[in-house]
């Protein structure tokens, strides 16, 4: 096979490598817009209390807080932009009276959030760009190895 030919196995990696970039820098693009948009809906109608941090994980930080009518509200995805808090904290939220449960912490916004995308595009970015040399590398000594058998 000439070098200018790639196998059918290769090709098949390189795009397998670029539908999960892509997919990837979709799902990124996605997070980006509905951090923004959270920020519009809690902007438009903002109210603020104090809440309660009642569990932290490393996918969300659960709270509570009373709304303006009185409700003890629960946001099932959590708090935005949660930063630093632990189980027990009591901090100022802002969140949307048409949607309680869209919350941030106050002063919090999806700026807050974008470094998080920005590394995770990027590395992202380093990996698809590597991922085309590894390949050639390992084709490569696969290539030496059956030379030397054959």
């Amino acid at each position: 096979m000439s070098p200018a030919r790639t196998s059918p196995a290769r090709r098949w990696l390189q795009r397998g490598v670029l539908t999960v970039t892509g997919a990837i820098a979709i799902m990124l693009l996605a997070l980006l817009a509905a951090m923004y948009l959270n920020d519009r809906t809690i902007d438009a109608d903002r109210v603020r209390t104090t809440a309660t941090v009642l569990a932290v994980s490393p996918l969300r930080t659960g709270i509570e807080f009373v709304d303006q009518n009185g409700l003890t509200v629960r946001p099932s995805g959590g708090v935005l932009y949660p930063g630093l808090l632990h189980v027990g904290q009591q901090f100022v939220v802002e969140y949307s009276a048409a949607h309680p449960e869209v919350v941030r912490v106050a002063g919090r916004t999806a700026a807050n959030g974008l470094l998080m995308v920005l590394f995770a595009a990027a590395g992202t970015a380093l990996v698809a760009a590597a991922a085309p040399m590894l390949l050639r590398r390992s084709a490569d000594r696969v290539g030496r190895r059956v030379r030397a058998v054959g």
